[in-house]
């Protein structure tokens, strides 16, 4: 394999190389997954199961981007005052909890009852 001098590649050279090396890379990446899908396949397919029944499906490495895919959380909270007004329990406080906590208010004041 040539491989070129990069010493004397200009800048756009340099760039051009750069991203055939990456959409290279990219491109073996996917076949050895490929390849490597349809050994599992047949490993599992030989012991009598499915390749889907051993490989656990969704949150597999305790990333928190996984549960950004399951879709918004229920509100906990709630302004007495504005009932469209929520909060999760998750992220900043709401203005207007800040707001009533800063007045001596308790948090739980705010909880909503789900079970009335």
């Amino acid at each position: 394999m040539a491989v070129p001098k990069i010493d004397r590649l200009t800048y756009e050279e340099l760039f051009e190389l750069k991203d055939n090396v990456e959409d290279a890379i990219a491109l073996r990446r996917s076949e050895r997954k490929v390849s490597l899908r349809k050994k599992m396949a047949q490993l599992a397919s030989e012991a009598g199961f499915t390749l889907q029944e051993l490989v656990p499906v969704g949150r597999t490495n305790g990333s928190r981007r996984a549960d950004a895919r399951r879709g918004p959380v229920p509100p906990k909270y709630r302004n007495p005052k504005d009932s469209a007004q929520t909060w999760a329990g998750r992220g900043r406080q709401p203005r207007w909890l800040v707001a009533e906590l800063g007045k001596g208010r308790k948090l739980e004041s705010f909880l909503i009852r789900y079970d009335l």
